[in-house]
């Protein structure tokens, strides 16, 4: 069985991780959840602990590594931990062999994104003992507000709720890029622990105007309606004005994840203003799959390589709009 992200069980289990758990699987369509509650665990492992970085595909190539990194004995610190980002259903095997290694001591952590209910990883750590499943969904207003107001505490912002409701819907509910709008507005604000500063609606009406951030929901849009030209035209303009393509990108994704959670009845409060009804014609749920996969594959790898540029990203955004195309 899963436990929500955002419920005390979670943050407790994270936060003193029990030492019978071997395996915990942070899932969900909301990835960027997934790794806050990652950096829960790492935190409460503690900065002096070892942490060991591997993958999904190569796990797949070799799945007793997992395991023997478990139970290997470290020559550095006392605690280790194993991170394992991308993952899905190719790490099966790998999980099974940790899971029934019970000389296993390190704690592994999977961040996968969004698995099917069919998924026999899933199911594998929703029935072992000694697996934790934590399943991360878009935040709700409610549990969206609660949030806002606590990054804006951890930033030194005090937030009217007003405000927290205004970046909750700025950010479609998505943690990462919520957290990104808080930690922009504190710098703006030049705000710190140390130095608490109240937030105002004029200032982020200052960020609002010079980011234009309603012009890449737009453009979202657009992509996802399979607008070929008006594709073209959203990254010329964007480009011409100085923008990113990242910040494009990055709101593509999360605008298809909300799609693909109201389209399955899932993390209620991904709706609203982004209007997937409209687009949902266009995306057979085996499409807005695929289409999520490039996108967050994309955003990792211009997360974690520097070399991926532009016009990177500007061939997969231009992908997922002719996928949308062919639903037309």
């Amino acid at each position: 069985m899963s436990i929500k992200g955002d419920s005390p069980a979670a943050h407790k289990a994270l936060d003193a991780p029990d030492l019978r758990i071997r395996l915990y699987l942070l899932y969900g369509p909301d990835e960027a959840g997934s790794e806050a509650l990652a950096g829960r665990f790492g935190k409460a492992m503690g900065a002096d602990a070892e942490r060991i970085d591997l993958d999904g595909p190569s796990l797949s190539r070799d799945p007793a590594r997992l395991a023997d990194e478990a139970a290997a004995i470290s020559m550095f610190n006392d605690k280790r931990w194993i991170r394992v980002q991308p993952a899905g259903d190719e790490s099966l095997a790998a999980v099974q062999a940790l899971l029934d290694n019970d000389a296993a001591r390190d704690p592994a952590v999977l961040i996968a994104g969004n698995l099917r209910k069919t998924s026999k990883l899933l199911a594998l750590c929703d029935a072992h003992p000694a697996a934790l499943s934590v399943v991360s969904y878009a935040l709700d207003a409610r549990s969206g507000e609660q949030a806002a107001l606590a990054m804006a505490r951890e930033q030194g912002l005090n937030l009217a709720p007003d405000l927290a409701r205004r970046l909750v819907a700025l950010s479609n509910g998505e943690r990462g890029l919520l957290s990104s709008e808080i930690e922009k507005l504190s710098l703006y604000l030049d705000a710190s622990p140390e130095n608490p500063v109240q937030a105002t609606a004029d200032a982020l009406d200052a960020l609002a105007a010079e980011g234009g951030e309603q012009h890449l929901f737009k453009a979202a849009a657009v992509v996802l309606s399979g607008n070929l030209r008006g594709t073209e035209h959203e990254m010329a303009r964007l480009k011409q004005n100085g923008g990113s393509l990242a910040g494009l990108l990055r709101l593509t994704l999360q605008r298809a994840v909300a799609l693909s959670q109201a389209q399955s009845g899932a993390g209620g409060g991904a709706r609203g203003g982004w209007g997937e009804e409209d687009l949902s014609r266009y995306w057979p749920a085996d499409a807005l799959d695929r289409a999520i996969h490039r996108l967050a594959e994309a955003e990792r790898a211009g997360r974690l390589q520097r070399g991926v540029g532009e016009t990177v990203m500007a061939r997969e955004l231009f992908s997922v709009a002719r996928m949308a195309a062919r639903g037309r």
